[in-house]
């Protein structure tokens, strides 16, 4: 939304401009130099940033217009040589010193420099672990699984890493008491490393009673909470600290409180049980929001107001009620067009809207792992090939053994009155939206099942650094549950995320979608099928531009030539996939480059669809923000593979017939061949978002 992604640029720059300067607290402006440069010279086995980060000078910011001035500080600026020697011992570099600085005036301030030399990395010469009799042997070659090695260098935070992991994993198989005794000793002369830790594991313990503290006239019943600590936490099981993290999540996910924390107590020797706290304290039951937002793309913009009410323990009970409205404009394919009425590029505009509401239940049937939720949304609709009036019932009951695994099986209903391009012939009606031998507009109504399938072990939803998620939905209409069609529709979603580096600067991540739709007869419905492209999607097309193509007329007026246009209808088949690394530069800005590939085929993927997948490659920004990081992509497609399906129905006949796909091959129009073609998407898309792309 506009108003948050405006939110978060004002907090997010403004977070930026404060970390930008970097000046000491004792300098004055008035007094002081500017910084206007500093480098850092033989540096080559720690990255300059990693060191910048740790030490309090820094040079003034110049592309950031807003950035605050960095004044020099000599008493600052010589601190900062010894941390700078610090980081390099940390780092396993214990000769390493700082052999020359300067400070040089310059126009408009001073330019800084530090030469270090970095000698030569102390390495892991001896290893040792012991105490670690007690455990099984498959216990013992977990605890032991570390990121040490005899002939690797030593680095002080892989070595407290190393400590804490054989604390934490002692403690995951019930010595809630473990600890470790450690020594390092370093050879500076010989640059050898020999080390020793000596595990004390104490004595196994289990999970014992449970106490809830939720402060005064809270209005919520401690049983609930008890329930979700009990569903992570069974009585009498072996403590472990996973199992209170799992406690914590379960929680904090009920959404009732402001504040919650979920401890374990001090270990009872005599008893060998560990107890477990939980204090929180209620947030307001009611809350309201309401804000504005836009939508920005090549083939479509938008502008919105929206606003949400929801009780938290509606009738009491945890029972959730949401009531969400929405309301806007949308111009296709840009409000420019819209306002010049150019017909060439088949403008269209309207009003769009959404009216949604949700009840939950939790505990149901007595249940703690159970809740039952129905939901209910009218929707107005403006997309490219059609414009809809819809609604959609669904019912269903969440189970959710585990906080990162739920199981969702609903009943929907869902109607739709659709209306499509301005085609004369029968013919179109169904190719286009799925209408049933009749001209649009039409009604379209579908009964069906679903079960969605997810896990979600992400460390974060919106900018995931490690973490892999996984979905799968199914889709069983119509038959026995009535409605126009018939059909099962299939859907898995796997995306991972991985991060290496110092701060996990260096991210890798990895999504797979595909998609299959079976109907009944041939005939599917448009709001079934699948469609690709966009900011969340294969970048290298617009929003819902990687679909089949049908060639339809623009709406124009009497006595006009009509113009034709390239309208995505959707498919029955997808395969959408992609690979990103993402670079963090600076606390807020990170860079990004990513492959995408996809297809959406008009009938079943087929083996051949596999070969002939569209690529495209790009680069894009990140900047973070407190609503999640606004992202900027640009993407430039490869012109390899098969482009989509364009279809054209005779308008003399109504018979279908496939089209050549002639690929503009400019970017934005620019460069290319120049050659004619109907389809107006060049190789180039450009995106802009709030979140990763997945």
């Amino acid at each position: 939304m506009v108003v948050g992604l405006i939110v978060g640029l004002i907090v997010g720059l403004g977070t930026f401009a404060g970390c930008a300067h970097g000046s000491h607290e004792g300098a004055t402006q008035s007094s002081q130099p500017v910084i206007k440069r500093m480098d850092l010279s033989g540096v080559h086995q720690v990255s300059k940033r990693d060191i910048t980060k740790r030490i309090a000078t820094t040079a003034t910011g110049w592309w950031w217009p807003f950035a605050k001035k960095a004044y020099f500080d000599p008493v600052t600026w010589q601190s900062d040589l010894r941390r700078i020697e610090r980081v390099y011992e940390a780092r396993g570099f214990y000769q390493a010193e700082v052999v020359a600085d300067e400070v040089t005036p310059i126009k408009g301030g001073v330019a800084l420099k530090a030469i270090v030399s970095e000698g030569q990395a102390t390495r892991i010469g001896s290893y040792e672990v012991r105490g670690l009799d007690v455990l099984m042997q498959i216990e013992r070659d977990d605890v032991l699984d570390l990121d040490l090695a005899v002939g690797d260098v030593f680095r002080e935070d892989r070595w407290e890493t190393a400590k804490n992991a054989i604390v934490q994993r002692l403690r995951n198989l019930g010595f809630a008491q473990a600890l470790v005794d450690a020594v390092a000793q370093v050879d500076v002369r010989t640059h050898s490393a020999s080390l020793l830790i000596v595990a004390r594991p104490g004595i196994r313990f289990r999970f014992g009673d449970i106490a809830i503290d939720l402060g005064p006239d809270s209005g919520i019943a401690p049983v609930w909470v008890w329930e979700q600590v009990r569903l992570a936490i069974p009585d009498g099981e072996m403590f472990s600290t996973e199992a209170v993290t799992e406690a914590q999540r379960r929680v904090s996910a009920m959404g009732l409180f402001a504040v919650a924390t979920v401890t374990s107590g001090v270990p009872d020797a005599k008893t060998g049980r560990v107890s477990i706290m939980v204090e929180a304290r209620a947030a307001p039951f009611r809350t309201l929001r309401a804000g504005v937002g836009g939508r920005i793309d090549q083939v479509r913009n938008e502008a919105r107001v929206f606003g949400e009410w929801s009780h938290r323990n509606y009738l009491g009970g945890m029972r959730k009620l949401t009531i969400r409205a929405e309301g806007g404009w949308a111009f296709i394919p840009n409000t420019f067009a819209v306002l010049r009425n150019d017909i060439a590029s088949g403008p269209r505009h309207g009003p769009i809207a959404r009216i949604g509401l949700k009840f939950e239940q939790p505990r149901f049937a007595g249940r703690s792992s159970l809740r039952e939720q129905t939901t209910l949304d009218l929707e107005r609709t403006l997309e490219q090939s059609y414009d809809a009036i819809g609604w959609r019932l669904a019912t269903g009951v969440v189970w959710q053994p585990r906080s990162t695994l739920s199981v969702y099986p609903t009943y929907n209903i869902q109607g739709n009155w659709l209306n499509g391009p301005a085609l004369a012939s029968a013919g179109a009606a169904p190719l286009t939206l799925g209408c049933a031998n009749q001209v649009t507009p039409c009604f379209i109504l579908l009964s069906y099942l679903e079960q969605v399938l997810t896990w979600d072990r992400r460390d974060s939803p919106l900018a995931p650094r490690n973490g892999f998620f996984g979905s799968l939905s199914l889709q069983e209409g119509g038959g026995p549950l009535g409605g126009g069609f018939t059909y099962l529709r299939v859907s898995p979603d796997m995306r991972g995320t991985i991060s290496i580096g110092d701060d996990d600067q260096l991210t890798f991540s990895s999504r797979l979608r595909i998609g299959q739709l079976f109907p009944s007869g041939g005939s599917s419905a448009v709001v079934t099928r699948f469609f690709g492209g966009g900011g969340i999607s294969m970048r290298g097309f617009s929003d819902r531009r990687l679909s089949p193509l049908l060639l339809a007329p623009a709406p124009t007026s009497p006595g006009v030539a009509p113009v034709m246009l390239t309208l995505p209808i959707g498919g029955d088949g997808m395969i959408d996939g992609s690979f990103e690394a993402r670079y963090q530069v600076t606390d807020h800005l990170t860079v990004a480059a990513f492959v995408d590939y996809g297809q959406v085929t008009q009938g079943h993927v087929g083996p051949d669809d596999l070969t002939t997948l569209l690529w495209a490659a790009g680069v894009g920004l990140r900047y973070s923000t407190p609503i999640g990081p606004i992202r900027v992509d640009l993407a430039r497609r490869f012109q390899r593979g098969r482009p989509p399906v364009l279809l054209g129905i005779d308008a003399t006949t109504g018979a279908v017939s496939q089209i050549p796909y002639l690929v503009d091959d400019s970017c934005f129009g620019l460069g290319g061949s120049g050659r004619a073609t109907v389809v107006t998407d060049t190789l180039c898309a450009f995106h802009v978002g709030i979140g990763e792309a997945f």
